[in-house]
Parts: C-alpha cells; structure tokens; sequence
C-alpha cells in the first residue's frame, strides 16, 4: 500500500513538473525545412489547374469561399515568410502570381458576382468587399515583394475605388455581399489600402484611421468592448454579438494598420474568450457561452463552447502580437487536434477528432499564422 502511494505521488509530481515545463515554453517560428515543405505542397495546389485533381476545386463544395481564401491566405503567408527569410522570396512572387491569376478567374469570382465580372460593366466594390479586399490584398503583396509593374494598374484602380466606397458611406463598412456587412471582410480591404500607400505613397491609408474612430464609437459591444461581427446595411449599427471566428480574423488584419487597437482588441479577447489550462489555452466562439453544438458555416461544430476557427485565428493574434507563451499553447492545441502528413517533400494536415475536409485551405491559414511578421 505504501509502494503504491509513493508511486502515484511520485507520478503526481512528475506531471506536475512536466505541465509547469511545458507551461514555460514559448513560441518560435517553424524551421526552414518545414516551411520548404509547406511552400512546396501549396505550390503544388495553387500551380494545378482548376480540373477533377484540383483540391482547390474540391474544398469549394465545403463553402466556395474557401477557394478564395486558399488562394489569398497562401498569398499572404509567402509574404510573411519572404521578410523572414529572403531566401523564399523568388519562388514566393511566382506562386504568388499563379494564386493572382486564379483568383481572376470566374471560377473564383462568381461566387460574388454571378451575373458580371467584378470589372464589367463597371467595377463596384460595394458589391463584394470581400472578393475586392482580398484581391487588392494579394495584388499588394505581389507588388511589394516583385517591385515590378504588372499588376500595379490593377492594384491601383481597385484601391481608388475601395477608397471611394469606404468614403461615400457614412458607416464606413462597405457590403460582402448584396446589403450585408460583416466586419472581418472589411478589415481585409483596409489592410490593402493601407500596403497601397506604403508601395505607392497614396493617401487611402487615412480612411483605415477613420475606420478605426467609428468602429471605436459604433462597433464595440459594451459588456466585451470587442467588435461586433456584423453591421447593419441600413442604421451601420453593430448587428451580431463579438464571436471567436471573426474577432480573431479581424485583429490581425487591423494589426496591418493600426497595431494600438489591436492590441486593445486582442487584450480583451484574451481576458473576455479565452481559459488558461496550463499547457493550452482555448477561446470561446461566444461570451460565456458553454454550448455544444454543430455551429454554423463560420464556426464548424462547437464543443463546450470552443470552436476551431476561433482557436486557429485567436493562434494568428498571439503570433502578431508577440505573445509567445500564448502563442505556444494554442499552437500546442492545434498540434493535439491535427496530424501532419509528408509525402515528396510536401506536408499537409488532417483534422484528429472531426471529419473535416480542409485542404489546402488548413495549410495557407496554419502558415499564416505561424509566420505573422511585419511586411518591412
């Protein structure tokens, strides 16, 4: 009996340690060789055409914006991974080009425009904001990292008019799609006027800081002081309650041009979503809500209140934000919830504990994540 009780103390005291150990770990970014092998099968996947082989294609029957994103957030981690280590950057602006090309084809687009092209008859950008601010996005970072002309024309014309829309509504959202706004689509656009005036030197940054002015008088909810999801088309009132799948996205995307608010976000998202489990921590989907359930098309299945997409994006925020112990233990978390898979050099993901169909798409959005640095 005494033996026995010796051991389990003896085991308590390991995993104790153990946990306090792992407690103490912070982040890093991923090695070289991992991100090659990360690189190499979004290459892949952005590089084959749209046919029966195309996963791209594939996740569309998921959600079709899920071809956009794929190709927008492969674009945007490329760019991240180009400032960490420049050695990426040649093979980066040409998978970058390929995902631009394919994000101009209706295969991509007619989701958001079924009836014309987003450029004819003539280019509105309150129809999609969403299609236009992840676009404008991309062609961006092409142009910040090729410092060649051949997407400037594009780039130029679609910021002059996302500045304009920004500017004629008195709510400064702007629609993802006909009469509904959501906030983190808008957040994207604002991101992308902001890198046009850091590759241009034109003035469309300034309406992010008008942005930021109404959202902190109309578009933060009271008891969370966190941004509503989405805004209403009519009044530009905040509409739907602050959820983990969409602060997460936005708090990034704001860090692009206005870092102080981010963080301010970011802090009370932490404190009001998130539990700290010692070796994990885990965001809510919604304020002090322990449901299980199976979501909806943003969240995925909610378990005791958690969802993926706000773990996920809530790992992109600690990463942007530089902090690293957080970072370490939703990046832990995603690791539990996830298995890796290599083959010729390539490396992909499956979910563990759900049947979810996520590729590519895991992968741009994982190496965004993990690799968040400023685009200097």
């Amino acid at each position: 009996m005494k033996k026995r009780y010796k051991i389990l103390l003896i085991s308590i005291l390991i995993i104790f340690i153990g946990s306090l150990f792992l407690n103490m770990q912070v982040y890093e970014y991923p090695p070289k060789a991992e991100l090659q092998q990360k690189v190499n099968y979004l290459s892949k996947q952005i590089k084959q055409p749209f046919n029966q082989n195309s996963d791209i294609l594939a996740i569309g029957n998921e959600n079709p914006e899920f071809m956009l994103f794929s190709l927008s957030f492969s674009t945007f981690a490329l760019t991240n991974i180009s400032f960490l280590d420049t050695s990426f950057r040649t093979q980066a602006i040409e998978i970058m080009d390929f995902a631009i090309q394919k994000a101009l084809t209706d295969t991509i687009y007619r989701t958001y425009f079924p009836e014309n092209t987003p450029f004819s008859p003539a280019m509105d950008t309150n129809i999609s904001v969403l299609y236009y601010g992840h676009l404008n996005l991309m062609l961006g970072c092409y142009r910040l990292l090729a410092k060649n002309d051949k997407y400037n024309e594009l780039n130029d014309k679609l910021s002059a008019h996302l500045y304009q829309q920004f500017k004629k509504t008195p709510y400064l959202c702007l629609a993802s799609y006909p009469q509904q706004i959501w906030v983190p689509d808008n957040t994207v656009a604002l991101a992308s006027l902001h890198l046009h005036s850091k590759n241009s030197g034109s003035n469309y940054k300034e309406v992010c800081a008008q942005w930021v002015t109404y959202a902190k008088a109309h578009l933060l909810e009271k008891q969370t002081n966190l941004l509503y999801s989405t805004v209403d088309f009519e009044s530009g009132e905040g509409l739907e309650e602050p959820r983990g799948c969409m602060l997460g996205w936005s708090i990034f995307f704001i860090q692009q041009f206005d870092a102080t608010f981010a963080k301010e976000l970011y802090e009370n998202y932490k404190e009001k979503f998130s539990s700290n489990l010692l070796i994990f921590r885990l965001f809510n989907e919604r304020y002090e809500s322990w449901n299980t359930d199976l979501g909806d098309i943003d969240s995925g299945p909610v378990f005791l209140g958690y969802s993926i997409p706000a773990n996920a994006f809530a790992f992109g925020d600690a990463v942007a934000m530089k902090d690293w112990k957080t970072a370490k233990q939703l990046r832990r978390l995603i690791s539990f919830g996830s298995k890796t898979k290599i083959s010729n050099n390539e490396l992909k993901y499956a979910t563990r504990f759900v049947d979810l169909r996520i590729n590519p798409l895991s992968e741009a959005l994982i190496l965004y994540f993990e690799t968040i640095t400023p685009w200097e």
